[in-house]
């Protein structure tokens, strides 16, 4: 989403606007590496999608897949940044097979970690639960590790897993059980996963009480994506980042 693009592009210096197919793409750089920031837009197919259309156009030495997600459990908390060890499919509330992914460095953990915590939040491993729409997960694993629920990693997983380029995976906290999402998804978004805002607003206006849900799910959505932002640049400006998951 846009909420989660801009927090980086306000961090670096210089970056230029281009277009991969149907995607927005912004160019710029991190401490000397060349970076091609692509905009999916929401949901399994766009990110895929968005995903091959970057992958085709230049062979990166590493895709970084970054934005918000909702906790399973409450033990994690808003801001929280999770570095995402594995990713699967999430179908029926059955999480399919995992996926996994690169990991930070040690010198990147640590430097992610110690940013994060400047900012009270925490740099947390987990696994990311690819989601088409809204679910209850009914069946959890020991290796399902801090588990939290998006709808791009595992599309970005297949699509980095076909050209053979490792994908780094990190997501910031923006709900969870105790301050969970004030209207279902699956209200909202529509069959291709655009925003119905006319069912939002009539929604708002028969539950005028979910306005304050509203605010705070946009506050905690804005931290979770600043803090996920610093993570990635930090990440990126304190050594390699790369490796086995």
């Amino acid at each position: 989403m846009t909420e989660e693009c801009r927090p980086l592009l306000r961090r670096v210096q210089g970056w230029e606007v281009c277009r991969l197919g149907l995607f927005s793409g912004y160019r710029f750089r991190i401490d000397g590496r060349d970076c091609l920031l692509v905009q999916s837009g929401i949901g399994l197919n766009h990110a895929g999608d968005a995903a091959r259309a970057l992958l085709a156009a230049t062979r990166p030495q590493l895709l970084v897949s970054f934005g918000v997600a909702g906790a399973v459990k409450d033990d994690l908390h808003i801001g929280d940044v999770v570095s995402v060890r594995s990713a699967s499919l999430l179908e029926l509330g059955i999480p399919g097979p995992l996926a996994r992914l690169a990991i930070l460095s040690d010198s990147a953990q640590g430097a992610v970690a110690g940013a994060l915590t400047r900012r009270g939040a925490r740099l947390v491993r987990g696994t990311a639960l690819t989601t088409r729409g809204s679910q209850i997960v009914h069946l959890e694993s020991p290796e399902m590790e801090n588990p939290v629920l998006e709808m791009e990693t595992a599309a970005i997983a297949q699509a980095a897993a076909e050209y053979g380029v490792p994908l780094m995976a990190l997501r910031g906290v923006s709900d969870n059980p105790r301050e969970p999402l004030p209207i279902d998804p699956d209200v909202l978004i529509d069959e291709n996963n655009h925003l119905r805002v006319g069912k939002l607003i009539r929604v708002l206006a028969r539950h005028p009480e979910i306005l304050f849900q509203v605010r705070r799910l946009r506050r905690n959505t804005a931290m979770a994506a600043e803090n996920v932002a610093i993570a990635v640049i930090v990440a990126l400006t304190n050594g390699a980042v790369i490796l086995a998951g």
